[in-house]
């Protein structure tokens, strides 16, 4: 089976694409940049050291690049709002214009001229339409939820929580582009679920079971290397994230504060929302560790004891992969991976976001029981190790097979 990996932007697009080439399935993998330092310009971009190091995020050792099909034009409008002129809203629009964008000129060159053309959300809606023409297979991988569920689900949290509205994102599309989310789903032949929370959004708006397939998503756990921790001191609470009300963090602020125990120590990790207002009132219950990269954010994994990640709209939720490799017992809501990830009361628990009390109760225990809670990391770590790469390669064999029958 030859497959086009098609997806604009980066996040977990060019590990998947490296997967499928393992697997032998590789025909190209299309995307909107990628940085091939022995090429030209690349050589010139990278004599500069900061920019050489910036494009480092858009490579990936042992990926085939003959097999890399690219074109930054998509992606130079977003860059511009985003690094040079700090519009982050702006930025934004610019995102979903490179994703139409990018999908017609897909769609246009080379939808149908693989087996199987695998999409991904937001950026492949004409591409599993020219797929199909072309008697492809069409397949668009969700690593959220579906937006009617977004939608749904954040509105009626800024209904409850209308000081929080401020932080909330994955809600607000234009129109056209939410037209575009909608109707993927329906256009593909398999869509592709992070999770369950992903699956059963997909499920609710009308996506037969049968059309949809569970691959969670993998981590470099490698990268997130085991750490002892103590028994004694304060117990860490580390959350990691955009820290705004779509994690859930107002449930996380409220434990903490009913709770109000010296002994328990909230730290939060990620960008601020642009809305801080309705942060300052809870500024006692919690230290902010900033923003960082990514050996930042294993180092401060490291030093916590419990990683808390109360979500109220999230696909799959990788910090709760990442977290557990480095030891860490984590709560997490089952609005993420959190059920199929975490088994309970061996590596962590999964509540309701919105379940404070449960929460509560589940930090007050780990305080309490912190000789179980080191158990409890040492687990984690196991756990962790079966969301690999390694093991989502072995996922995606498997995927595959069973696909072509299927669709027979």
């Amino acid at each position: 089976m030859k497959i086009t990996v098609s997806h604009s932007g980066k996040q977990h697009a060019y590990r998947h694409a490296q997967s499928v080439q393992q697997l032998g399935c590789l025909h190209r993998f299309v995307t909107s940049t990628y940085y091939r330092r022995d090429c030209w310009p690349d050589r010139i971009v990278s004599t500069v050291p900061k920019l050489g190091r910036a494009l480092q995020k858009r490579t990936l050792q042992g990926l085939d690049s003959s097999k890399v099909i690219r074109n930054l034009r998509f992606e130079i409008p977003e860059l511009w709002q985003r690094i040079i002129l700090k519009n982050g809203s702006a930025a934004e629009r610019a995102m979903f214009q490179r994703d139409a964008r990018f999908d017609r000129w897909v769609a246009k060159r080379y939808a149908g001229q693989s087996d199987l053309l695998w999409g991904f959300q937001g950026s492949c809606l004409e591409s599993l339409k020219a797929a199909k023409a072309a008697g492809q297979l069409a397949v668009c991988e969700f690593a959220t939820a579906h937006v009617t569920a977004a939608i749904r689900i954040l509105s009626a949290e800024i209904e409850k929580h209308p000081e929080w509205a401020g932080t909330i994102s994955n809600l607000n599309f234009p129109d056209w582009y939410r037209e575009r989310l909608e109707q993927e789903p329906l256009e593909a032949d398999f869509c592709i679920a992070a999770s369950t929370f992903t699956k059963e959004s997909l499920q609710e708006v009308g996506v037969a079971e049968k059309k949809i397939c569970t691959l969670p998503l993998a981590s470099d756990v490698d990268q997130f290397a085991f750490a002892q921790r103590k028994n004694s001191g304060p117990l860490k609470v580390l959350f990691v994230g955009g820290i705004g009300q779509r994690k859930g963090i107002k449930y996380l602020l409220q434990a903490i504060k009913k709770l109000n125990s010296p002994s328990i120590q909230l730290q939060l990790l990620g960008p601020m929302p642009a809305d801080e207002t309705p942060l300052k009132k809870w500024s006692k219950w919690f230290d902010y560790l900033g923003q960082t990269d990514q050996n930042g954010v294993v180092k401060k994994m490291q030093q916590a004891d419990l990683l808390v990640l109360p979500s109220v709209f999230e696909g799959f939720g990788l910090v709760i992969v990442e977290a557990m490799a480095t030891g860490m017992p984590v709560i997490a809501s089952t609005h993420s991976c959190g059920p199929e990830v975490i088994r309970e009361g061996t590596d962590g628990f999964v509540l309701r976001p919105d379940d404070v009390d449960g929460l509560t109760k589940k930090i007050s225990w780990c305080a309490e029981n912190r000789t179980h809670l080191l158990e409890m990391g040492r687990a984690a770590y196991e756990r962790a190790q079966e969301f690999s790469w390694m093991a989502h390669e072995r996922r995606l064999a498997a995927l595959l097979e069973q696909i072509p029958i299927k669709h027979n």
